[in-house]
């Protein structure tokens, strides 16, 4: 196990500074690494990408909380924001749980990598537009809540690839935009998870050591850098201008999508 090992802990590293400067839990990364190691180890491929899915949500729960923490030390997390958006996003989280486990593994790798390239396409053609100073109110909060975590709990992200543009519409700051999103990521990820635990408990073909579409060496080697790294990552975003990580974390979201479309 020394080597897949290595691998959870590196791309934990990976996974935490990411999560720290843009506000997402890291999936992008975690999802594709762990299906290549879960391919390596042998697991049955028709549950690899689901195994990563419910693997990446459950390590984001604790990447995003050192994150969150971090962003809102900084004073960077918009909370009367978070609290409406994050009920709505348990009650997507749970569903999108459920729906993925009746979509085959390839399907949800096109997904994750269609999604991505849709969000960087749009974050990129708003760069000259100026910021919406639209109100959003409870109901919508939700509405959209529900969503974030229904199409971040499919695809195995922490959401702020969706909740990052969606605050931006309202006119937030890229940095309060970042924070918030770093917070809800701990609700998808939470109630994603245990979706994912609920629909892969009892299968045959899941590897021992495993909690349903949840592989625990994997959560325990990535949780255990990402929690730190998360810290420098937040560092980093609240030493660069909007623009800059706005631009960032485009080219961030194109490389994923790129990556995931053609494995």
């Amino acid at each position: 196990m020394g080597i897949e090992i290595l691998v959870f802990l590196l791309v934990g590293i990976f996974a935490g500074t990411l999560a720290g400067m843009f506000g997402i839990g890291g999936g992008v990364i975690i999802v594709p690494a762990l299906i290549a190691t879960f391919i390596y180890l042998g697991f049955d491929q028709v549950i690899t990408t689901h195994l990563a899915i419910g693997t990446s949500l459950a390590s984001i729960f604790f990447t995003g909380i050192a994150s969150a923490y971090s962003h809102n030390q900084k004073k960077g997390v918009i909370w009367k924001t978070f609290y409406p958006l994050s009920v709505g996003i348990a009650m997507g989280a749970i569903l999108g749980a459920l729906v993925a486990s009746s979509v085959s593994g390839n399907n949800l790798r096109y997904l994750v990598g269609v999604f991505l390239l849709i969000i960087a396409i749009q974050l990129i053609l708003s760069f000259e537009i100026k910021d919406s100073k639209k109100q959003s109110n409870f109901s919508l909060s939700i509405l959209s809540g529900s969503g974030i975590g229904m199409a971040s709990s499919i695809i195995g992200i922490g959401g702020g690839s969706f909740t990052v543009p969606y605050l931006r519409y309202f006119g937030y700051e890229m940095k309060l935009c970042i924070g918030t999103a770093a917070a809800c990521g701990v609700p998808i990820a939470l109630f994603g998870s245990l979706g994912y635990l609920y629909t892969g408990w009892g299968l045959e073909n899941i590897p021992s050591m495993s909690l349903g579409y949840i592989y625990l060496p994997a959560v325990i080697g990535i949780s255990a850098t990402s929690i730190f790294s998360a810290k420098i990552g937040v560092a980093i975003a609240h030493s660069l201008s909007d623009l800059v990580l706005k631009i960032l974390f485009s080219l961030f979201l194109i490389m994923g999508a790129l990556y995931m479309l053609a494995i």
